[in-house]
């Protein structure tokens, strides 16, 4: 089978590390021949596309994940590229998996255009799959959209793929991000009270722990920077080393972590997929609605609450002290993502004809 994968090839590691769980996922259910791949927010599905590539060229698309469910300003209201009347037009199977709706509180629901494009997608898609962050109860009432849940891609990096260690003694991992501030800070206060709380908190973990800071954007750098100013035992990745040819070397940091500190949504997930505490620092529904899906709310924190550094620190005690019995949970939580993804992907197989 050739398959087309199309998703966010948009500077965010993140989104390259769900590809690499994409894909181990495929091979594991499907007798794979060829995985293509598109920019699903660069290449436009044309008619000329459609007719020459997709339908002569492969014989199943693949359309996620990642929070591709977004962007007001975008021609269909989300990331897809294709006009709504052409999606008809694909004459081989196509998935929706794992996507996220991914619109900001703040920016209000997705506009008229992206409800209609969506329900055109959901009718022609032979499967349509939010991931596990919320994701099916936000889209269902913003469109009445029921679609079904499987877990996020990015939960499988870590299968079929050997990782080499990267990084001796201890350490902890803080993911933290920086791109649109003004919507993950609800005020000039949260965002400085954030910063110098956390400072605070890097400063007792170096007393234990190296700290390493991994960005996912570009962007995420100058936090990792203003927050590690000046303290030893700190280091943060080269962002410019990973992105995007060199990602799967990214995972064994987060792997072989004591714990992680994570402030994007997929910061969460390859640590978690991969057994390792983890402490979610919300300023998006999805990280929260993660945290609530997996049994794992305890460990969510908003970036925006006023005492966030006695929480944070009373988090890190918790894991510490009970980090054995954590990591035991996460294993069960895996085992029944596994299991959900499993009988989804039964599902396409058996539509499929496989």
């Amino acid at each position: 089978m050739k398959i087309l994968h199309t998703y966010c090839q948009n500077h965010n590691l993140g989104d390259y590390a769900l590809a690499i769980g994409v894909k181990n996922v495929l091979r594991k259910h499907l007798r794979v021949d060829l995985i293509g791949e598109t920019n699903i927010q660069g290449q436009e599905f044309s008619e000329y596309y459609i007719n020459e590539v997709v339908n002569k060229k492969y014989d199943l698309l693949v359309v996620g994940g990642g929070g591709i469910i977004h962007g007001a300003h975008w021609p269909n209201g989300w990331f897809w590229l294709i006009k709504k009347e052409l999606i008809k037009e694909i004459k081989i199977p196509f998935i929706v998996y794992g996507v996220g709706y991914n619109y900001w509180e703040e920016e209000g629901d997705i506009p008229q255009r992206g409800i209609e494009h969506l329900r055109e997608t959901y009718k022609y898609a032979k499967h349509f799959f939010v991931r596990n962050d919320g994701s099916a109860e936000r889209l269902y009432k913003a469109t009445d959209i029921k679609p079904l849940v499987m877990p996020d891609p990015g939960f499988h990096v870590g299968e079929c793929h050997p990782f080499l260690p990267k990084q001796n003694g201890k350490y902890v991992v803080i993911q933290l991000a920086y791109d649109k501030p003004s919507n993950r800070f609800k005020s000039p206060n949260a965002k400085s009270n954030f910063i110098e709380g956390l400072r605070s908190i890097v400063k007792e973990l170096t007393k234990k722990y190296w700290v390493t800071f991994a960005p996912h954007v570009y962007e995420d750098i100058i936090i990792s920077e203003e927050v590690s100013r000046n303290i030893s035992r700190t280091n943060i990745l080269d962002f410019g080393y990973f992105a995007f040819d060199h990602t799967a070397e990214l995972i064994p940091y987060y792997r072989d972590a004591e714990f992680v500190i994570a402030m994007r949504g997929h910061g969460q997930i390859i640590p978690i997929g991969l057994n390792v505490p983890v402490i979610s620092l919300e300023n998006h529904p999805k990280h929260k609605g993660l945290m609530i899906e997996l049994g794992l709310e305890a460990f969510n924190i908003s970036i925006n609450e006023e005492n966030f550094q006695e929480t944070l620190s009373e988090k890190i005690k918790e894991i510490e002290s009970r980090s054995s019995e954590i990591k035991k949970s996460l294993m069960g939580i895996n085992s029944s993502i596994q299991a959900m993804t499993n009988q989804g992907f039964n599902e396409i197989t058996k539509q499929l004809g496989y």
